[in-house]
Parts: C-alpha cells; sequence; structure tokens
C-alpha cells in the first residue's frame, strides 16, 4: 500500500537525528545535490525534489522515507 506525504513524514521524523542515515546526513546529501545541480545549470528545488523522493518512496519500500522528511525540514527552514 502506498503511503501518502503524511504517513511518511510520520515514519522519517522518528528516524534519527545523526549517523550515516539520519536526518542531518540526508539533508547534507540533499543541499549538496542542489549544489551539483546548480554548478552543471540543471537548478532543482527543493519542492522538486520532494515530490520526487515522495514517488520513490511510494515506489520502492528500501528508499527511505527519512530523505523526504529532511527535504521537508529543510522547505519549512528547519
Amino acid at each position: 500500500m502506498k503511503k501518502n506525504l503524511k504517513q511518511l513524514l510520520e515514519i522519517g521524523k522518528n528516524a534519527p537525528l545523526n549517523g550515516e542515515f539520519g536526518i542531518k546526513a540526508c539533508k547534507e546529501s540533499i543541499k549538496e545535490f542542489i549544489e551539483m545541480c546548480k554548478r552543471h545549470g540543471k537548478e532543482k528545488s527543493l519542492y522538486q525534489l520532494l515530490e520526487v523522493y515522495v514517488e520513490r518512496a511510494q515506489a520502492d519500500e528500501l528508499y527511505n522515507a527519512t530523505m523526504v522528511y529532511a527535504c521537508w525540514e529543510l522547505i519549512n527552514g528547519c
């Protein structure tokens, strides 16, 4: 069953803050990806990435909802 954004955020907020796959690491990964896209002239917004992350989390159970949550926090300035 596909999870909606609210469900993915609930799962993701329970992820550890630190560590290799924690919320902080996911935020850094997102920021680095955005910078890489800018350098290559293919700018992406956090909203575009959130859409991609939600779709991926819905399609792939192995994909981590923490990325969805981390992107949501970046959008909201957290």
